[in-house]
């Protein structure tokens, strides 16, 4: 089975909520909570996954940028040997600040994308919440005034 990513599932279940049939002389939707259930585990076991593949990014970044840090030691360790340790030493300090900005432009990516999907989920789960309510509202009310059907 193919792994998909949060953003599938989420257009996958944003996708069964409008292809949803519609209940008669109502706005609501008739809606397979137990596929909609089972989406939402998925997005719980994918959403992690995601987070580490960033971390794993970053944790890449964060080596280059010790390497970068041992580059420049190695460089001073040598001595003052004209224009060749300084700009060893810019060349080193140089592939650090890269590193560390690639380190924090990934991390900034990877907590906008967590915040943006889990703020589609949130969205997703009131929407599904809301129909789930009315339609139990109807329901009740149907019970209790079996004479209005």
């Amino acid at each position: 089975m193919v792994k998909q990513s949060v953003v599938e599932y989420l257009n996958r279940m944003e996708t069964i909520i409008e292809s949803s049939g519609r209940l008669p002389f109502s706005s609501k939707r008739a809606i397979d909570g137990v596929e909609l259930l089972e989406l939402i585990d998925r997005i719980r076991i994918a959403l992690p996954e995601e987070i580490r593949q960033a971390e794993t990014l970053i944790a890449e970044r964060t080596r280059m940028a010790a390497e970068a840090g041992v580059e420049v030691a190695s460089a001073q360790a040598v001595g003052p040997n004209g224009d060749v340790v300084a700009s060893a030493r810019e060349d080193a300090e140089e592939l650090r600040s890269r590193a560390e900005r690639e380190a924090m432009e990934i991390r900034l990516g990877a907590d906008e994308y967590a915040e943006a999907t889990l703020a589609s989920l949130q969205e997703t789960l009131d929407r599904t919440s809301f129909v789930v309510r009315k339609g139990i509202e109807e329901l009740r009310r149907r019970k209790d005034n079996p004479v209005a059907r």
